[in-house]
């Protein structure tokens, strides 16, 4: 090969850099495409993030409960004998938790058209009783030496406090304040999409009350 051939032959050095150069800016191009179709696809639209909260509690009733025990002797259970009952008025107050279970919603049907989301949903219920000892108030303590209320008797008082508790907070809309809660809680994550802005939002409760 003479040397006129060589030089016909030989590259530019600044044309290998140019192609380099091309090469490695669509090499990026395409690893960023692809990145953005996997992350797109990997995005779980349907879950809304509820899946990670778990025991949500909505809603918190706070009530007084006033106690009045007292135990006495009798003869033979016919009648109460004078001067022998011990007595004891006192309250408590507690705090009432009321929460739903987020690992059991389920997004059930998003329907593009219509624009209408289904979720299933279970109630609210009763998570905790909380009883506040420095809300101890006593109103009336008098002692018998025939009769005494005993710590079992005093315990047990306290447990049907709770439950009067509970009783007086469902009586006072706690659980339907909490499923009102909740709602507006799921709305806001939902609606919190732009996507999902517009869409009307249906809860079916999966138990009863």
């Amino acid at each position: 090969m003479n040397e006129e051939s060589k030089r016909k032959l030989r590259i530019n050095p600044q044309i290998i850099s140019y192609i380099g150069v091309i090469v490695i800016i669509l090499i990026l191009v395409l690893a960023g495409k692809t990145i953005s179709t996997n992350f797109s696809t990997q995005e779980k639209v349907t879950k809304f993030g509820l899946e990670d909260v778990g025991q949500l509690v909505t809603q918190t009733c706070y009530t007084t409960v006033i106690e009045d025990s007292k135990v006495n002797r009798d003869f033979f259970k016919l009648f109460e004998i004078p001067f022998t009952e011990s007595r004891q008025i006192f309250s408590y107050d507690f705090e009432v938790d009321a929460s739903v279970n987020f690992d059991n919603i389920k997004i059930k049907k998003i329907n593009n058209d219509k624009k209408a989301i289904e979720i299933e949903i279970p109630h609210a219920k009763v998570y905790k009783i909380t009883l506040k000892p420095d809300s101890f108030k006593v109103y009336l303590d008098t002692e018998s030496l025939f009769s005494r209320i005993d710590l079992e008797q005093h315990n047990q008082a306290v447990e049907n406090m709770q439950e009067t508790a509970k009783t007086n907070c469902i009586g006072n809309n706690l659980l339907k304040s909490a499923d009102d809660n909740a709602k507006r809680l799921i709305n806001s994550v939902i609606k919190g999409n732009n996507k999902y802005k517009s869409y009307t939002i249906k809860y079916n409760y999966k138990d009863g009350r």
